[in-house]
C-alpha cells in the first residue's frame, strides 16, 4: 500500500483513492497515462477558464501538454447515443438509476445551460489577461 506523506497532501491536496473511479473503464492497452490527477481540479478554477483550457492548453496553463481542442467552440454536441451509452454502463453494473437512460440528455443539457450562464454572468476580463498568449 502506498501512504501519502503528509507534505503531498498539504501542497498538492487530497490523493483519489479507488473507491472514486471504480466503475470508470478506461481503455489501457497500450495507452500511455501521462499528466497530473485532474480528480479534483474542477472546482479549482471557474467555469471560464476550464472553456478555455479546453480550446488553448497551452495558453492557459504554461508547459501543458494536453492536446488542444478547437472545434468545441464550433462544433455542437451528438448526444444521439447517449441513452446507449448509459444502457450499456448499466449492464457492466454502473449504478445509475432504473430510467435514468431517458433522462441523461435533459440532464446534460441543463448542466451545460448552466455552465453557459455561469460564463456569461461571471465573465472576468481578468481569467483572460492571465492566459498566455
Amino acid at each position: 500500500m502506498v501512504r501519502p506523506l503528509r507534505f503531498e497532501t498539504v501542497r498538492y491536496g487530497e490523493y483519489s483513492k479507488s473507491g472514486e473511479f471504480v466503475y470508470d473503464h478506461p481503455f489501457q492497452w497500450g495507452s500511455k497515462r501521462t499528466g497530473p490527477d485532474l480528480a479534483r481540479e474542477g472546482g479549482l478554477r471557474s467555469n471560464l477558464w476550464h472553456y478555455e483550457h479546453m480550446i488553448r492548453p497551452k495558453d492557459v496553463s504554461e508547459g501543458s501538454i494536453m492536446p488542444a481542442y478547437p472545434w468545441m467552440r464550433t462544433d455542437n454536441l451528438d448526444v444521439s447515443l447517449t441513452a446507449k451509452k448509459i444502457k450499456a454502463m448499466q449492464k457492466l453494473d454502473v449504478p445509475y438509476p432504473e430510467g435514468y437512460a431517458e433522462q441523461a440528455v435533459a440532464d446534460l443539457k441543463k448542466q451545460a445551460r448552466e455552465i453557459a450562464e455561469d460564463i456569461v454572468d461571471n465573465f472576468e476580463p481578468a481569467v483572460l489577461k492571465n492566459v498566455n498568449r
